[in-house]
């Protein structure tokens, strides 16, 4: 599953440490087996929880088995082609106690044979793996509604459902399937870690054992940047004040509003970092509209570091206004001014960040935190970043992990 945040990939583990405290709480000595809803690079609350609970327990991450209806389209033939060449790639150690599978199955999804077939495939793979790797108790880590399909070949000591989306809401997937597998999942979990309150009322009539637990923000990563004198070539010589964005820049972003914001103020500069796409192409001939283009994750910070005020300018809706945005946390970590669409994880931060309701109050709210940046309020917005790091994330995705033991035990 593609998310909204996909900028990049790590190249490293998690940059911060954890402190003593927030060791003596992750739950410790046990395998994980980690279906996620996206590929081991994506730096998303799956696979850094993973690259995380690895120092402490054997993480065997899934890549993603894949949710989209099967399209002829051209650009759809890449996303196969990928899918199929990485059928053919090795096993990978990422770290002493991490490895990265590719699922042998046919990446058809929604099909009842190609599901016959693909149960078969991955019972024989994981029969010889996890014999191989010696994973006879573990926790079965499920970020991805169609592993709905697999759940019944295998035999975990515990079951945690982690979905980052509401996953029937994008356009390329089968809606009505992907609620059906998500019900399934929620009925059989131990307990629902859900990344925004909407995905938690929607999982909460299948269990009432479903939590919400915001993304974290990796705060020493993108503070790397301010020790640093280097600004990338292709942001240095653009006019300031910066006006900028970084994500996915596809369907989901409203391009009509960032054409409204570069019209307004033509002696600023905005800037959008992520890959071209159709979309995109619309907002290409504004003369103070720069687009960079995919940038690897290890530099945004860099990026980020020249920005005078941040957007999040989403088209609000049924999938929208579900997500907790990964990015509003990564730009608070530098103190940088937000000015966002009214999303609903988003106004739990209102005090620190602006909240245009309506698109002419969003353009107007921009021109009024440019001049918002004041060391007092570029130090609040670091503190309330700190609030969400990932030693303090993890410890409570542990205890949720903890409790859900408890109470199967003493279910027992």
């Amino acid at each position: 599953m593609v998310g909204v945040e996909a900028v990049g990939s790590p190249n490293t583990v998690f940059s911060g440490n954890l402190n003593q405290k927030e060791m003596n709480k992750m739950i410790t000595g046990h395998n994980i087996i980690c279906f996620g809803s996206s590929s081991w690079q994506y730096p998303g609350m799956q696979q850094t929880a993973m690259r995380l609970l690895a120092d402490r327990n054997r993480i065997l991450y899934v890549n993603a088995l894949g949710s989209r209806n099967v399209s002829l389209k051209l650009s759809q033939c890449g996303f196969y082609l990928r899918r199929i060449k990485r059928l053919f790639q090795p096993n990978q150690a990422v770290s002493e106690n991490a490895m990265v599978c590719n699922p042998l199955i046919i990446p058809f999804v929604y099909s009842n044979l190609a599901t016959k077939l693909n149960r078969g495939l991955l019972r024989a793979q994981f029969q010889r793996l996890l014999h191989k790797i010696n994973y006879r108790k573990y926790i079965l880590w499920v970020g991805t509604p169609t592993a709905a399909l697999f759940l019944d070949l295998f035999d975990p000591s515990l079951t945690i459902y982690n979905p980052v989306d509401r996953y029937y809401a994008f356009s390329f997937v089968n809606g009505d399937k992907v609620r059906t597998y998500e019900q399934i999942i929620a009925s059989k979990a131990d307990a629902i870690i859900c990344t925004a309150e909407a995905i938690r009322t929607d999982l909460l009539p299948y269990n009432k054992d479903t939590f919400t637990v915001n993304h974290g923000v990796d705060i020493d990563h993108f503070h790397s940047a301010l020790k640093s004198q280097t600004i990338p070539e292709d942001i240095a010589n653009i006019q300031q004040p910066i006006i900028g964005f970084f994500g996915g820049l596809d369907e989901w972003v409203n391009f009509r509003l960032i054409r409204k914001v570069a019209y307004r103020y033509p002696n600023a500069s905005v800037v959008l970092i992520g890959g071209k796409t159709t979309y995109s192409a619309q907002i290409e001939d504004i003369p103070n509209v720069h687009l960079l283009g995919y940038k690897n994750f290890n530099e945004l910070p860099l990026y980020l570091k020249q920005f005078t005020v941040c957007l999040i300018p989403y088209i609000i809706n049924e999938r929208l206004i579900a997500v907790d945005p990964v990015k509003l946390r990564e730009y608070l970590s530098m103190g940088k001014a937000v000015v966002s669409v009214d999303l609903p994880e988003v106004r739990k931060l209102e005090n620190l960040v602006s909240i245009g309701r309506e698109e002419e109050e969003f353009v107007e709210m921009v021109g009024r935190a440019m001049g918002e940046n004041s060391p007092s309020l570029v130090e609040a917005r670091i503190r309330a970043a700190r609030q969400s790091e990932w030693p303090v994330k993890m410890a409570e995705i542990s205890k949720i992990v903890n409790d859900a033991f408890l109470r199967k035990n003493q279910g027992n």
